[in-house]
């Protein structure tokens, strides 16, 4: 395991570097860090900015200048540089730069900055690790008692609402989350579950968009007819998301890959599952990562998968992950952009840290990465059958009258008793949840072409009309069914 920031940046001054470059956003954070680590050297410690000089005594105090002040200096100090990074490539900032960084005494310098740091290989580069589930709930319970003269019950509602906000703020600095909560309180009196819907909602802009990433609206489970084993199971791993679940050692959830036949309503469990856990819904077109000009691929990834973590909790549906994932392992003229994407997702799902619940949709088994199917990456593989009978009927239930009651808080006439129609459904075997659907909607149309309330007959001539998937691919079915028998539970 490795040492926390702080000790390794510690144990170097004390082997002699002496210039370092802190990747961070959160200044304040990175500062008192610092301080804290140099305390048992007994160091001074000195900042400097752009606008407030030297120890903020207001005069100005050129960056090279400093640095080659210091470059001769003998005493030890910690100086902590807030706007060195502009000046970073200028040639005589990093001359002297290059001089503090070979000497193994003296002054040492810490240039704090968001941005990567220039090729100088004296300089040891570090990142400021965004604060832990720990970090934050220490902040939230500071905050109330600072929120509290302006708004009387903050206090009582950040405490009652702090074990799930740390949670939820997972990728968040403290000085943002800190910010959305005051921001919250603004508009509201104070309640906890008012500061957890005002912090889910706010935290995707918080962070900005990579424009790789598409939000989606979760869809209810009733709202999903048949799949009940995967429904039940997604019920259960939705306990595992509770802040009591880590102290009885219980992991985060890592997702599910849904291979099935087409039109079967994988897609649209992919957005249940996002309302079984209770969590926030980003879809990922994984054809969208591959960019034109070298590194793009590679680069397009990491922004991915980068701010998903940030994101997180969250549940990222890898929409058709099969044609994504299509090639890598082909002889290919984009010089193994594929490969390496493909393998760079693979690792990041093997070792992400973060509570983000991967469900990746498929519908063909042989362009998958066979390493796909690993457990670890994945906790579970669900075959997406045809619909039985019951399952047939109740997602015609839905799209006949649950659906058109919520749209148009009516019901459209009907001819015939519901049951007719749902009779029709039971008895249409082998065909798929959309092409139920799309029968629907073709009756509907002949009804309403002739001014008149849809009938049973009107559905039942649709259904005839229509060729399903089951008979057209039949021999493709059988192939994966024949596949799920023994690789995949039952959805």
């Amino acid at each position: 395991m490795s040492l926390p920031l702080d000790l390794r940046i510690q144990r170097a001054l004390r082997a002699g570097v002496r210039a370092f470059w802190l990747r961070t956003t959160e200044e304040d954070r990175a500062i008192a860090l610092c301080e804290a680590l140099i305390e048992p050297l007994g160091w001074p410690v000195h900042t400097w900015s752009a606008a407030s000089g030297v120890d903020r005594d207001g005069e100005p105090h050129p960056l090279g200048d400093l640095l080659h002040q210091l470059s001769r200096a003998r005493p030890p100090a910690l100086w902590l540089l807030l706007d060195g990074a502009p000046h970073a490539h200028d040639l005589h900032a990093q001359r002297a730069l290059r001089e503090i960084a070979q000497r193994r005494s003296g002054p040492a310098v810490v240039i704090l900055s968001p941005l990567p740091p220039p090729d100088l290989p004296e300089l040891r580069d570090f990142s400021l690790p965004l604060p832990d589930q720990d970090a934050l709930l220490h902040a939230l319970h500071a905050l109330g008692p600072r929120l509290e003269p302006e708004h009387p019950g903050a206090t009582a509602a950040i405490t009652a609402a702090a074990p799930e906000l740390a949670r939820l703020a997972l990728g968040l600095p403290e000085r943002v989350l800190e910010r959305l909560t005051a921001e919250a309180l603004l508009d509201r009196t104070p309640d906890p579950s008012a500061l957890i819907a005002a912090i889910a909602a706010q935290k995707p802009e918080a962070l900005g968009d990579s424009g790789l990433l598409e939000r989606l609206d979760p869809v209810a489970p009733e709202l999903l007819g048949g799949l009940h084993h995967l429904k039940h199971w997604l019920a259960r791993r939705a306990l595992a998301l509770r802040p009591e679940a880590r102290a009885a050692a219980i992991p985060t959830p890592r997702g599910l890959l849904l291979v099935g036949v087409q039109g079967c309503g994988k897609s649209l469990a992919a957005r249940v599952c996002a309302a079984a856990l209770g969590l926030p819904l980003l879809r990922l077109d994984p054809g969208r990562l591959f960019g034109g000009t070298v590194g793009e691929s590679e680069h397009n990834l990491r922004r991915v998968t980068e701010l998903a973590e940030r994101l997180a909790p969250l549940v990222l549906w890898i929409d058709e992950i099969d044609k994504g994932l299509a090639g890598a392992d082909a002889a290919r003229s984009d010089g193994g952009a594929a490969a390496r994407v493909v393998g760079g997702f693979l690792t990041w799902l093997q070792e992400r840290s973060r509570p983000v619940f991967v469900v990746a949709t498929a519908n063909r088994l042989d362009h998958l990465p066979p390493e796909l199917l690993r457990r670890g990456r994945l906790d579970e593989v669900f075959f997406v059958d045809l619909p039985d009978a019951a399952a047939r009927a109740a997602i015609l239930q839905i799209h006949l009258l649950i659906t058109p009651a919520r749209e148009l808080s009516a019901l459209p006439p009907l001819a015939d008793p519901p049951q007719a129609f749902l009779d029709h459904a039971a008895r249409a075997d082998g065909y798929s949840g959309a092409e139920l659907a799309a029968a629907l909607i073709e009756a509907r149309l002949d009804a309403f072409a002739e001014a008149r309330p849809l009938a049973a007959a009107d559905f039942e001539r649709a259904l005839a009309a229509t060729i399903p998937l089951s008979r057209a691919c039949a021999g493709e079915i059988s192939a994966l069914r024949a596949w799920a028998t023994g690789a995949a539970r039952r959805a």
